[in-house]
Formats: structure tokens, C-alpha cells, sequence
């Protein structure tokens, strides 16, 4: 990577750095971030592996893989209560704005 030629898988004198930059669509990228949060794998751990099973897989059909069901409880409990706090503020917000305006 980083040469003008293209690296080719098995071509003798090349090593490979094990470092890649991969662009990718937005939404993909949040997506693997949340798949990946809620297996409890860095983002780097679970792209890696994902790649590892599509290789391995017949034909590139590599099923996704399995969310500890635990995990993914404590994810949407910690989304529910982030969510909560955040229309309590924006409740206390309005409140308080409501109050200053009728002042």
C-alpha cells in the first residue's frame, strides 16, 4: 500500500504492513460502530473479523455474528437513560425559558 503499483496477494519480495485506509459511506461506518459496540469489540476487532469470516465463508456469505444478548440489553438501557436525560433537560430548558418570557 502507499507504492504506484498495486500490492498482489503471493507476489514474492512483498510484505504486507497489516495497515489499510478504507474510505466508506457514513451510514456504514455507523453502523459497524454500533454492530461493533454491541458485540463489545473495538470497531478495529470487529471489521477484522467480519473481513476474516467473509473470506473464509463459501462464496462470501458470511452470516453476521452473534450480539450477546447482555451486551445489547446494557446498550439500550444506556441509550434509554442518555435519551431521558436529554428530554428532561430540554424539558427544564422550556421551563425555565417559558418563565423568563412571562417575566
Amino acid at each position: 500500500m502507499g507504492g504506484s503499483e498495486p500490492e498482489r496477494v503471493g507476489e514474492p519480495g512483498r510484505s504486507h504492513s497489516g495497515r489499510l485506509l478504507l474510505r466508506m459511506p457514513k451510514t456504514l461506518h455507523a453502523e459497524l460502530a454500533a454492530r461493533s459496540d454491541a458485540a463489545g469489540q473495538s470497531l478495529n476487532q470487529y471489521i477484522v473479523s467480519a473481513l476474516a469470516r467473509a473470506v473464509s465463508a463459501p462464496d462470501g456469505d458470511a452470516p453476521p455474528p452473534p450480539v450477546a444478548d447482555e451486551r445489547r440489553d446494557r446498550s439500550l438501557r444506556n441509550a434509554l437513560v442518555a435519551n431521558a436525560v436529554v428530554v428532561a433537560l430540554a424539558a427544564v430548558t422550556a421551563i425555565v425559558l417559558l418563565v423568563v418570557a412571562l417575566r
